[in-house]
């Protein structure tokens, strides 16, 4: 799986997705890819289950469940080797590609958690639960959405990896938890640390989390440079 260097925002309802979107859906395992609700991402696959399971969604409602691999390298995955918490997505284009693969366009809508899997053998499918972010506009979470903001403007100036134009889409985003996941698209680190993003189920637990994510590696980039000046 591939992650577009360019992440775009979703406009997504979240009422309306509510209202339409089955219990059970199929299951795209990523690899080296987590990807979060509000993104845009382009997806490319190859294994047949995979491709079983983007035709069927297709063929049907187009929602996805999105979730990462535990382990990258594991060609074909089972249930445990798949991360229980993911992205609920709606595939908006797809291009089948000559050499089989096929490449698709999704968007992220909504945090999820996969309950129970389906007895499908094509490919996966599970009962999923919604997570809908919950929170109050309190003194604490305005705190919480200051220090991030600072932090990820700090970030993009000391990243050469991160284009400044991340910042200014960044500003114009209202919500917090678009302002959040925005944010958290955007780090570059590891699938486990980016994972736990996902593990925590309400708002200022995620702030804090990517709160810890981005001091710490904004003070591993500060010694990178001070070496890179040394040498």
């Amino acid at each position: 799986m591939n992650e577009s260097d360019n992440i775009e925002i979703s406009e997504s309802n979240d009422n309306s997705i509510l209202e339409n979107l089955p219990g059970i859906l199929p299951i795209l395992p990523l690899r080296d890819l987590v990807l979060f609700p509000y993104m845009i991402y382009p997806v490319l696959i190859g294994r047949e289950q995979s491709i079983s399971a983007a035709n069927y969604a297709l063929e049907n409602t187009k929602y996805i469940f999105l979730s990462a691999q535990k382990k990258s390298n594991i060609e074909d995955p089972k249930e445990e080797d798949i991360y229980s918490e993911g992205t609920i997505a709606k595939i908006v284009q797809i291009l089948k590609l000559p050499n089989g693969l096929m490449k698709i366009l999704v968007d992220g809508l909504l945090q999820g958690r996969i309950i129970e899997f389906t007895d499908n053998k094509n490919f996966f499918e599970a009962k999923i639960e919604v997570i809908v972010p919950e929170y109050e506009t309190d003194h604490e979470l305005n705190a919480l959405i200051r220090q991030m903001s600072q932090l990820f403007k700090d970030y993009v100036k000391i990243n050469r990896n991160i284009p400044n134009e991340a910042v200014s889409a960044f500003e114009n985003i209202d919500e917090p938890d678009r302002k959040l996941f925005y944010v958290a698209a955007n780090i570059n680190q590891a699938i486990e640390v980016k994972q736990s993003i996902l593990q925590k189920f309400k708002l200022k637990e995620q702030y804090y989390e990517v709160i810890k994510i981005l001091n710490s590696e904004i003070d591993i980039l500060k010694i990178e440079k001070e070496i890179d000046n040394k040498v």
